[in-house]
């Protein structure tokens, strides 16, 4: 959505090897990882980002449990059964990007205010899965649990107050805080101790692999474990 107009996406092309998408109402031609317009009629337009959390089927349906999934039956299906692997070496990407960083290694890419910051995911597990940080001058935390394979960042100012956050379970992963030593789930969500839901509000982050992170943001920090 646009302005409140709908829009329909199909694939275009290749950018640094990162695919494009045009839509099909205006010909606008859109980036993958960050959602822009970069050549026809909304050009200098962006898509809103929304939580896309990288997870397994399992945890999903645990956390939501009135999902929707796509049916398998259709006349397109061999158009989507074909090898896809992230996170593993391949000679035409790592000629993209720079070299702090092997190409494909996996990272929680995060956005604040035009300021980009690189998470890899080996680091953030060597750092209990939880990482408290400040990108653009904001306050956040990422998340990254290596069991559901999900990694994403939040804002960690709640009600006025900064929160810190750790992992408090020591053979699993168990998000609190140590202001209020309230839980959380990897959504971001308090588990316990409101009859409202609560929520940390989500950054623009994602799972994505180097190459095409750092090719699209030259100037992007780097988290490494201590």
């Amino acid at each position: 959505m646009l302005d409140g107009k709908r829009l329909t996406f199909e694939t275009f092309g290749l950018l640094d090897d990162v695919f494009r998408m045009k839509d099909r109402e205006t010909g606008t031609i859109w980036t993958h990882l960050d959602g822009k317009a970069i050549a026809g009629p909304l050009e200098g337009q962006r898509l809103t980002m929304i939580p896309l959390p990288q997870t397994t089927w399992g945890e999903w349906k645990t956390a939501y449990d009135d999902t929707l999934i796509l049916s398998s039956e259709t006349p397109f299906s061999d158009r989507y059964v074909r090898p896809v692997q992230i996170g593993v070496f391949n000679p035409r990407e790592a000629n993209y990007g720079d070299d702090r960083l092997p190409s494909n290694i996996l990272v929680v890419g995060v956005e604040i205010d035009g300021v980009f910051k690189g998470y890899p995911l080996f680091d953030l597990a060597l750092a209990g899965g939880v990482v408290n940080d400040a990108v653009g001058g904001m306050p956040i935390v990422v998340v990254y649990d290596q069991i559901a394979r999900t990694g994403l960042a939040y804002l960690r100012q709640h009600d006025g107050q900064i929160l810190e956050f750790y992992n408090a379970s020591d053979d699993g992963y168990e998000i609190r805080d140590r202001e209020t030593g309230s839980l959380w789930d990897i959504h971001g969500r308090k588990k316990a101790g409101s009859d409202e839901e609560v929520r940390l509000e989500f950054v623009p982050s994602f799972i994505t692999e180097w190459y095409g992170w750092s090719a699209y943001h030259p100037e992007s920090q780097l988290y490494l474990a201590e």
